[in-house]
């Protein structure tokens, strides 16, 4: 009796995305998982970097993620060669993958399921000082648990003069952390209504009213220039504001968003189709930041937070499963996951596509609901202590309504 054969799934990216992708695959007989993450990384679970190790509420190790049953190998990844060869089982060729890891090594595979995520925007270059700044202690992101760990390790004095550049939901969050901390909170934010682009207009507003009750807040401000020096026995970062003003701090944290990136020839992100599958290449798969998706009615999008990058590596599992005859065909990968943080005090809760272009159509204003609709069609819903109406939308995301 012929032995079933053994398919190789290499899933490149140990965070959200890929243990979720690789926890799905390691279920399915006949399937061997490879887990590939970074060079020396430790998984861990971003979502707590911020709220758990850069406030000392968590430890390192308390943020490491559980790893699904199979192979983990700390190497990182940095290209993907695709060769066909002639199966002995079918009647033309396969495509077959090579897997190019930073010692030089390489992993053949039958599949490859790319969720390498993104890396923190840096400062724009052109700001005079941005290229210098890359270099202090006190100038960081909030990324990765190093990060995590680099503030947590800066603020260990005691409160400090903080800065926080950015307006999205990391931003929001990290700053409102610190302020309760009786840190002195300063936020410069592009968007004149922080955080329009990531939860809507409406939704924004409400929290830019919760940003001025508790911290300094800059809307609509941009750098002129950035100084890291040393003043005494203490070193602090020196800004000037595009209106001239002047903020002198403790420690930088940057926070402008995130961008793909992933093993050559995909060093900045992929496309992928409705399955969730690399068009053009045949058996590679991507999932989680990494991965830019196209929608007829949606049109581009990209989403880089916890819960749906989970999602999406164990939809894009599931597709791999289904194209090796191993499963049921999952459908199109549509985001509707449920994701929630704090802000000074006030939950928000939200799921699906929540920002531009869709338009807000306020279903309640106590709590605060709203749906984000385009062409009449609900793709996304927020609210505002809202958690227990937020649910009763979910299974009416990306439905024509009656």
């Amino acid at each position: 009796m012929t032995e079933p054969t053994q398919r190789r799934v290499v899933v490149l990216g140990a965070g959200a995305a890929g243990t979720a992708a690789a926890r799905t695959l390691a279920t399915q007989p006949g399937v061997s998982v490879s887990l590939v993450a970074r060079t020396d990384e430790t998984p861990s679970n971003r979502m707590l970097v911020n709220k758990g190790i850069a406030i000392d509420l968590l430890q390192p190790e308390q943020i490491a993620l559980p790893l699904p049953g199979v192979e983990l190998i700390t190497d990182t990844a940095h290209a993907v060669s695709t060769v066909s060869a002639v199966s002995a089982t079918t009647a033309g060729a396969e495509s077959r993958h090579s897997v190019v890891l930073a010692s030089g090594a390489t992993l053949d595979a039958d599949v490859v399921l790319i969720a390498t995520g993104s890396a923190p925007r840096a400062l724009p270059i052109e700001v005079p000082g941005a290229t210098q700044a890359q270099q202090p202690e006190n100038i960081t992101t909030l990324h990765s648990l190093a990060d995590g760990v680099r503030v947590r390790d800066a603020l260990a004095a005691g409160p400090s003069r903080i800065l926080v550049l950015g307006g999205g939901i990391l931003a929001g969050e990290t700053a409102s952390l610190l302020a309760a901390r009786s840190h002195e909170v300063t936020m410069v934010t592009r968007s004149a209504v922080p955080g329009a682009g990531a939860f809507g207009a409406a939704v924004a507003q409400r929290i830019l009213e919760l940003h001025r009750s508790r911290l300094d807040l800059r809307a609509g401000r941009s750098l002129s220039e950035v100084k890291a020096s040393t003043s005494g026995a203490a070193d602090e970062v020196l800004v000037t504001l595009d209106d001239g003003s002047r903020i002198a701090a403790d420690l930088m944290v940057v926070a402008h968003g995130t961008v793909p990136t992933g093993p050559a020839p995909w060093a900045s992100g992929l496309e992928v189709d409705a399955r969730l599958r690399v068009p053009g290449t045949p058996r590679v798969y991507a999932a989680g930041g990494v991965a830019r998706h196209r929608h007829p009615l949606i049109g581009d999008w990209r989403i880089d937070h916890w819960a749906d990058s989970a999602a999406q590596g164990e939809h894009a599992a599931r597709s791999v499963l289904h194209d090796l005859g191993l499963g049921e065909d999952p459908g199109a990968y549509l985001p509707a996951t449920m994701h929630a943080t704090t802000i000074h005090g006030t939950s928000l809760t939200a799921a699906g596509l929540t920002g531009p272009p869709a338009a807000d159509r306020v279903v309640s204003l106590d709590p605060l609901v709203v749906v984000h609709e385009i062409e009449g069609i609900p793709v996304g819903v927020s609210g505002l202590d809202a958690a227990a109406l937020v649910p009763d939308w979910l299974g009416r995301l990306h439905k024509p309504t009656s």
